[in-house]
């Protein structure tokens, strides 16, 4: 069992360290900037100096929800997300945790906060919640992706091993029922590393008071051989990664395992 296996399993979230390129990084941010200039009107600049100034206007003329739901589907055309998961550490721990036939939701949200975000804003500054409240099934794993994280913009906070309390009693979005004692930390993570957690894992998001904006990719994936224990099966999952098995099932292309299903009945020799 490696380190990332045994703290998901005894404290229900890991970190891959340093698992993303720098080069990747800034390829991302520079996408998400370059549409950000494009929905002010102005220059493509392709760099990331003005980021958080230009995100700030652009709020002035859309809301947040809809920049994040902008600003994750480009990254989904260009490919970054399927380029994500092709670096070579990130995919190996991957494989190692779920197995090598691997799927990531595609209609996630980008996570963005900002200093102007305040606490009763609950869609931007969430309380203690299981994914599993919203659909994530077990068979799921939640991965926190930071794209533009600077020191003193916060993370998440995440409740040490209460994956093991199961499915927490919960009403409008929060527990209603906690244990008496328990240990809350604070995600250490830096850009280039990616953070896990189970469906049942209780986290929460703590408020970014940096000047600059902090941005964050939740993607969850799962194995799409794994049976589903929650509602994953009516929302959108993109198959990024195949075993043997599958790459084998898909050139026989039928379960019928037909003989002979792509060659020509001149080339077949009766025996």
């Amino acid at each position: 069992m490696n380190e990332v296996t045994h703290n998901l399993v005894s404290d229900g979230y890991g970190i891959i360290k340093n698992c993303i390129s720098n080069k990747l990084l800034n390829k991302i941010q520079k996408s998400i900037n370059n549409e950000i200039e494009d929905r002010l009107g102005k220059t493509i600049t392709n760099n990331t100096k003005n980021l958080s100034k230009n995100y700030y206007q652009l709020k002035k003329k859309l809301s947040q929800f809809e920049i994040q739901k902008i600003l994750s589907k480009r990254l989904v055309q260009q490919n970054l997300i399927d380029e994500l998961f092709k670096e070579k550490k990130l995919l190996e721990n991957l494989i190692y945790l779920i197995g090598p036939d691997i799927s990531y939701l595609l209609d996630f949200e980008m996570a963005i906060s900002d200093k102007g975000n305040k606490k009763e804003e609950y869609y931007y500054v969430k309380k203690n919640h299981q994914e599993f409240w919203s659909g994530m099934g077990l068979e799921s794993l939640q991965l926190w992706i930071p794209i533009n994280l600077k020191k003193g913009m916060g993370t998440l906070e995440i409740i040490k091993s209460s994956h093991e309390w199961g499915h927490i009693p919960h009403q409008n979005r929060e527990p209603i029922r906690l244990p008496k004692k328990y240990k809350s930390i604070e995600l250490k993570i830096t850009n280039g590393s990616v953070a896990l957690f189970t469906a049942l894992t209780l986290h929460k998001t703590i408020q970014n008071n940096h000047d600059e904006i902090r941005i964050a990719l939740p993607i969850t994936i799962k194995n799409f051989y794994y049976p589903n224990f929650g509602n994953s099966d009516l929302f959108d999952f993109k198959k990024i990664q195949y075993s043997f098995f599958t790459k084998l099932r898909k050139k026989l292309g039928n379960p019928h395992f037909s003989p002979f299903r792509t060659i020509k009945l001149d080339e077949i020799d009766e025996i």
